[in-house]
């Protein structure tokens, strides 16, 4: 396919006279879009995506609006593809003509592919953004906030059973497909009635002895398999299979292999949540926890203006494995607000986003005030009522020497890194200032050394932090951040993002900036309809709570 132009016509006479009469009362998100926010897509050069020459394409101007008013609606490619054709409104914002007949709903799957190959999806999502930007309903400065949502893998939970008997299927197939001959010579006599059917979980073994030795069986197998695809007489394509490779990652993760006995692999021998799998259909899936929930899939950070005077529209979106921590990501975040030229005035965010370095680092290079809460003390002396905690401590930096509330000194260790990648200094007081101290119960447990102390070298901000959280205009100025969660309820209910519609990371990260884009352009329609923000619900039974009675 080739690219001949991308400017959109004007709207023809008969499609704007018909949808200006069948919406005048009530309005149309779709008229406001082609009225006053354009077409969006024209200034893209699409050209990358394309070959030099070939039949030509359908205009991708078009074709990217249709993606994004697909996921205004939640609808598939089929629904979009018959809503092209038959809805008058979208015939509307799209330019086209009432007796237009659309396309196959595959052009749309073909431009989707298009998108990932060459990492255009961030420039249709920054496109939108400076649009609405110079309509003046988003600007740099103000306020913004940031949040996290758990998204499902597009692929059934599986457990570990299943699992690895899924694992062997997918390579099994894969191989059946590669090279026929040469998996019929190597495979096992009952891998044909062990692994032909599916597998539905009413057929497992009942009693869990029994499953574990199918498991230990089916860990056989795949050994037998692997040790067979790493002989020299073995195809050199079946070894680069991706399916060979995922079974090869799943094998080396759930069991051990030695001496023709296979055993399942302790838990404590278990690779950490970044690299473990948990599905052979979506190997970049990765298990999640946050709090009580446990998922699998992936996370998606989601920030959005929240300025009184303006829409609310997300100015960054990303998809992440899902046990990626929420502090990593935040300097990415600013990064590319930076990059945006959106960057707030003051970013407030939950707990997950707060350390020391991301206040300093917010602050310093990039002169964001970022707003949430930090964590209390953790240690057993804030636990205790007359404890000798950390903050009692007198910290010189310039002389590099710590002070106990007794008075004695110790000296700081060169600056590290701790298990978390933050940078930390260590204190070790001398075991003979520590023994003779009145407070000794209540400053250290320990009986053969002095107290120790690890401290982050933001150590001063985190204070300042903890003694702000307290006031009263800082949780005047925290409660707005709640609103996030109206955003993320909205994609993952109205716009279908609570689930990923395909498989892999960047797939999940493309739908989730067209869900960006919809819902951007969907807020942004209403506000210039005249539709302010919604009130919050009260809750249908607060006459019920008890009355608080003033002292």
């Amino acid at each position: 396919m080739s690219l001949q132009t991308q400017s959109f016509p004007p709207i023809p006479a008969d499609t704007v006279r018909v949808a200006k009469a069948a919406f005048r009362r009530k309005g149309n998100i779709y008229l406001t879009i082609g009225d006053h926010i354009g077409t969006l897509f024209d200034e893209v050069d699409f050209s990358a995506l394309y070959a030099a020459d070939g039949a030509p394409a359908l205009s991708p101007n078009l074709l990217a609006l249709v993606l994004v008013f697909a996921f205004i609606e939640d609808l598939s490619d089929r629904e979009a593809a018959e809503a092209v054709l038959s809805r008058i409104d979208w015939k509307y914002a799209l330019h086209l003509s009432l007796t237009d007949p659309g396309f196959d709903h595959s052009v749309l799957h073909d431009f989707r592919q298009r998108l990932l190959r060459h990492a255009a999806a961030p420039q249709l999502f920054d496109v939108v953004l400076m649009r609405l930007a110079a309509l003046g309903l988003v600007r740099p400065g103000g306020r913004q906030r940031t949040d996290g949502s758990y998204v499902l893998a597009a692929t059934h939970h599986l457990n570990r059973l299943e699992l690895v008997r899924e694992t062997m299927v997918s390579a099994l197939e894969a191989l059946a497909v590669a090279d026929p001959a040469w998996l019929r010579a190597v495979a096992q006599p009952h891998w044909y009635e062990r692994y032909r059917e599916e597998w539905a979980s009413a057929r497992l073994p009942k009693s869990p002895a029994k499953r574990d030795a199918l498991a230990l069986a089916i860990g056989a197998d795949g050994c037998y398999l692997l040790t067979t695809l790493a002989q020299p007489a073995a195809p050199r394509h079946a070894n680069e299979l991706a399916e060979v490779q995922v079974l090869r990652q799943v094998w080396a993760q759930q069991f051990e292999c030695q001496d023709a006995q296979v055993h399942w692999r302790a838990p404590e021998k278990s690779p950490p949540g970044m690299q473990l799998i948990v599905t052979p259909h979506d190997p970049e899936a990765r298990p999640g926890q946050h709090g009580e929930r446990v998922w699998h899939g992936y996370a998606v950070h989601w920030t959005e203006s929240c300025d009184a005077d303006r829409p609310h529209l997300i100015t960054d979106v990303q998809a992440v494995p899902a046990p990626t921590p929420d502090v990593k990501v935040l300097p990415e975040i600013h990064a590319r607000l930076a990059e945006r030229q959106l960057l707030p005035a003051e970013h407030i965010v939950d707990q997950g986003y707060m350390a020391g370095h991301s206040l300093v680092q917010s602050r310093d290079r990039y002169g964001i005030n970022l707003i949430g809460r930090l964590p209390a003390d953790s240690s057993w002396q804030a636990r205790q009522a007359d404890g000798v905690t950390l903050e009692q401590f007198q910290i010189d930096w310039v002389r590099q020497q710590v002070t106990c509330p007794q008075g004695h000194r110790a000296r700081m260790s060169p600056v590290r890194r701790n298990e978390l990648g933050q940078s930390v200094v260590d204190v070790k007081f001398s075991r003979t200032s520590c023994t003779a101290c009145p407070v000794r119960q209540r400053c250290t447990q320990s009986a053969a050394r002095g107290r120790t102390l690890k401290i982050s070298i933001y150590h001063d901000a985190i204070l300042a932090v903890r003694q702000r959280q307290h006031t009263a205009q800082f949780a005047q100025t925290y409660a707005s951040r709640a609103g996030i969660e109206g955003t993320i309820s909205q994609a993952a209910l109205t716009h279908g993002a609570r689930r990923t519609r395909y498989i892999g990371l960047a797939k999940t990260q493309v739908q989730t900036l067209l869900t960006a884009i919809a819902l951007n352009l969907k807020r942004a329609a209403l506000w210039l309809m005249g539709r302010p923000h919604a009130a919050t619900r009260p809750a249908r039974l607060g006459c019920l709570q008890p009355m608080q009675l003033a002292v």
